[in-house]
């Protein structure tokens, strides 16, 4: 019911499932959205998903309905809303790619590197992925 952008942090999304287990479904960084699945279908979503920060987060929020009036009378925040969305369709296909690795070492690697590209800070060490993650 309601819409969330990431102005600053990192955020984890995640569902339980039926069977106990939690699974992560996205990993989110400044100016991402989530919660927008209610504001695409005009109703109540059925999914839902715990929201972990991983640093400090600022967020903003609104109700669905409010941004879609937003949409419908201003075309710019409907491209905004559209490049967020992209942005994620493309993570969750790079995280596809990545989990279909045949081994886990691959897996790891292949992870390991998406993580830094989106949340990595060159130090003179190299890369520091200042994430809590199991």
């Amino acid at each position: 019911e309601r819409v969330y952008l990431i102005r600053r942090g990192a955020v984890r999304l995640s569902r339980v499932y039926e069977s106990g287990e939690e699974i992560t479904v996205a990993l989110l960084l400044e100016n991402s959205l989530f919660g927008v699945l209610s504001l695409l279908t005009g109703r109540r979503s059925d999914r839902f998903y715990h929201a972990i920060a991983f640093t400090r987060v600022e967020m903003v929020t609104a109700p669905a309905a409010s941004v879609r009036a937003a949409i419908e009378a201003d075309t710019t925040v409907g491209l905004r809303l559209l490049q967020g969305l992209s942005s994620r369709i493309l993570q969750t296909e790079t995280m596809i790619v990545t989990l279909t690795h045949r081994d886990m070492s691959s897996r790891l690697v292949s992870f390991l590197l998406v993580l830094c590209r989106d949340f990595g800070v060159p130090d003179e060490l190299g890369i520091t992925i200042d994430l809590r993650l199991s």
